[in-house]
């Protein structure tokens, strides 16, 4: 892994686009910053960050406010393009939304990239609890209900390189953090179709997800719903919620059959 958390790969890289790739990740985590505290985190000369700075603002990459730079919603255009080209993208937006109607909770669809899980969707149902998830926010695959269900599907090499990469770091008390423990939750998940997180992020909310598949085997992605332990419990939590989870992945994969 390389020093930012990236996944390292046998190729030749370029110092500078790296650092390029350092200072918008700075930016985007400090929520905008100046050349002196850019250079600061990033342990690098302020002559370096503001070339760095100067070529990405030329590039309309980032804006400055005053003394500070923060990054630009020409990534808003990025992110836009990067989501119409997920296959299954607008069929699942639309049993998402669907999904927070039915369950008055919020749910979510989420792919795999470069072994985080990355949110492509998320929609309140009239209930649903506030939390931190957002789209495009990356998050651990372990401890998920999405994550484990596209872990489920993957192939055990992959998952294996998945967990060197990224590790399995604790959320809470929850939250599986042995090899082991993680193949045999995959298991289980194949058996039944569906991956549960029982306070495995956040202590007090659960999810139930299913993974998205095509007939070709091709992995989508996972759809979910998730709600407090107060309502997320007994027939409602094993039963009622995994029916509507599993219904709804099922017509995104009839759908992406056509596509």
């Amino acid at each position: 892994m390389t020093p930012n958390g990236t996944e390292a790969g046998s190729g030749r890289t370029i110092r500078a686009v790296q650092i390029s790739c350092d200072v918008l990740r700075a930016l985007r985590e400090m929520d905008g910053a100046g050349v002196t505290e850019l250079a600061d985190r990033l342990g690098l000369s302020k002559g370096t960050v503001h070339g760095h700075l100067n070529t990405l603002h030329r590039n309309e990459f980032v804006v400055k406010d005053g003394d500070d730079y923060r990054v630009s919603l020409q990534f808003v255009d990025f992110g836009e393009h990067a989501k119409e080209n997920v296959k299954v993208y607008d069929v699942a937006r639309k049993e998402t939304e669907e999904l927070a109607e039915k369950s008055g909770e919020f749910a979510q669809f989420m792919v795999e990239e470069h072994g985080w899980g990355v949110y492509l969707h998320k929609v309140n149902g009239a209930n649903a609890v506030k939390t931190a998830s957002y789209v495009g926010n990356r998050k651990h695959l372990h401890c998920t209900a999405l994550g484990k269900a596209i872990l489920s599907e993957l192939p055990r090499e992959r998952v294996d390189e998945i967990v060197e990469a990224r590790g399995l770091p604790r959320q809470t008390e929850n939250t599986i953090t042995d090899r082991e423990g993680l193949y045999d939750e995959l298991e289980r998940i194949r058996e039944r179709g569906i991956a549960y997180d029982d306070e495995e992020v956040l202590q007090g909310l659960r999810c139930v997800a299913a993974p998205l598949t095509g007939y070709d085997g091709t992995l989508y992605g996972a759809i979910s719903v998730s709600g407090p332990i107060s309502r997320m419990k007994g027939e409602r939590y094993r039963e009622e919620v995994p029916e509507m989870v599993q219904s709804a992945a099922n017509v995104i994969e009839i759908n992406a059959a056509h596509l």
